[in-house]
């Protein structure tokens, strides 16, 4: 994604996280679970089958749930699917395409067939799926996790495995895909949520008595819960950049998040993905030192022609903009270590290297009076929404022409007879020469000014009397 920028600017730390939940490692040589034949699990016409999987790697048609370990014997499954390189998956012999899946991920994966129809959904999502779909009989085969016919075995982890005598419905699926079930569930004729986390029996938790044997020397691990903590929004158990990545891609709509990686990137809990969720998660990932950081409780952005200010009473880590308009256009000119993104009507800036904001940041706006709202987002979950400020137009400064070469005419009104200063500045707010200072008696004035030693670019002329001042933004061209 061209916007998202930000893995190209600094490397960054790594906070890893410890697994709660178990699962069952299978190495991909001889390791699966055996679960014996029953007539409940003679399942044809509809049925159900999910499983969260954690792939270390890929091979050719490598086995999650399988009822058909002898020759013909067209038992239902659910499997990597036979193309190499065999990240994707196959549901009853329809297929999936390649790049499904990615090496260690946790991924839910629900199978569904309802007469005729199969779907295959992932992480929620429905897949598309392409093929001759299997005649599925019932068999007196055993059922499998972690292999198919033959050997065909998955190389991974393998968590929470359900499976269904009912086609399940889309929003069903989504609904509890990432929460432990009570096993009484209609439907639900076996329930396996690897939490033993020891021992060689995995427990049937329906009631129904279909344990699985343990066979091989599969092995107990953490399981799929890790990747719902908060902030891992592409489950690879490790808050980082890329999470940041796919955060801020999520928040301005160039993807489409499923509802556990909106939970996930919900890192303040709050029931909003904005400022503040991007905030917190840099601020786990860098591992920030909350004790040389002053947080926010009040902001304000105060306006003048085309120029707003930013300050708090606090250390910015973020800020986010909502306008009327969005074809508004917004100049800024930010700090090393700072990203921005702005998407239809909002912008959102923040620093990716634990830097926080200069106070009084000075940014150009097309039309001031578009602005919406303003969020300041500071350091341990603390932000506010800056209150408005209009600074006096009482000069009535104007420039022409501009742009401008090689001077400009400019013209200003004063109340009362005083100091005035004029002098430039550029975008960063930083002096650059002065354009005129002394007394000035009340009334309108013009002066012509060409500047001295100065590159072509954006510039704002500022009129001050120590009380008020006013600033224009003007461009140079050489």
């Amino acid at each position: 994604m061209n916007s998202i920028r930000i893995l190209i600017s600094s490397v960054l730390c790594i906070y890893s996280l410890n697994g709660q939940d178990h699962s069952i490692n299978f190495d991909g040589s001889n390791d699966h679970i055996r679960i014996s034949d029953h007539s409940e699990l003679d399942l044809t016409s509809a049925y159900t089958l999910e499983a969260w999987v954690f792939p270390e790697t890929f091979s050719w048609l490598a086995g999650i749930i399988s009822k058909y370990q002898t020759n013909a014997a067209n038992g239902y499954l659910l499997r990597l699917t036979n193309q190499a390189p065999h990240n994707g998956l196959g549901f009853d012999e329809l297929t999936t395409g390649t790049g499904i899946l990615s090496a260690n991920q946790w991924y839910h994966v629900a199978a569904v067939k309802d007469g005729s129809n199969r779907k295959l959904y992932v992480n929620g999502v429905e897949q598309s799926l392409s093929g001759g779909a299997l005649n599925v009989t019932a068999n007196n085969d055993p059922i499998r996790i972690g292999s198919d016919y033959g050997s065909r075995y998955f190389d991974g982890r393998i968590d929470e495995v359900r499976i269904w005598n009912i086609a399940r419905e889309q929003v069903d699926i989504v609904s509890d895909m990432d929460s432990t079930l009570s096993g009484d569930e209609t439907g639900l004729v076996a329930y396996y949520h690897f939490n033993e986390g020891e021992g060689d029996i995995l427990y049937d938790h329906t009631g129904n008595g279909h344990e699985g044997i343990l066979v091989g020397e599969p092995t107990w691990a953490d399981g799929y819960t890790v990747s719902s903590l908060l902030g891992d929004v592409n489950f690879d158990e490790i808050v980082n950049i890329y999470d940041a990545v796919m955060l801020v891609a999520i928040m301005l709509n160039h993807e489409q998040g499923t509802e556990l990686q909106m939970h996930s990137c919900d890192t303040n809990q709050d029931g909003v993905i904005d400022i503040e969720d991007i905030v917190l998660l840099f601020q786990l990932i860098l591992d920030i030192d909350m004790n040389i950081r002053s947080e926010i409780s009040s902001g304000k952005y105060q306006v003048s022609d085309q120029r707003v200010v930013l300050s708090s009473d606090g250390d910015i880590a973020g800020f986010q903009i909502v306008l009327s308009d969005k074809d508004i256009e917004i100049d800024l000119s930010l700090p090393p270590g700072w990203e921005y993104f702005k998407v239809e009507n909002k912008l959102i800036a923040y620093g990716i290297d634990g830097s926080s904001l200069p106070n009084d940041f000075p940014f150009f706006i097309q039309d001031a009076t578009t602005i919406q709202s303003v969020k300041l987002a500071g350091w341990n979950e603390t932000a506010a929404y800056a209150s408005k400020a209009v600074l006096p137009q009482s000069f009535f400064l104007k420039t022409a022409p501009n742009p401008f070469n090689p001077g400009c005419n400019i013209s200003f009104s004063i109340k009362e007879s005083g100091n005035i200063d004029i002098s430039l500045f550029d975008m960063k707010g930083n002096y650059v020469q002065s354009i005129s200072k002394g007394v000035f008696a009340n009334g309108n004035h013009q002066i012509y000014w060409v500047p001295k030693a100065i590159s072509s670019g954006v510039y704002f002329i500022r009129i001050n009397d120590r009380r008020d001042f006013q600033n224009k933004k003007v461009l140079y061209l050489k």
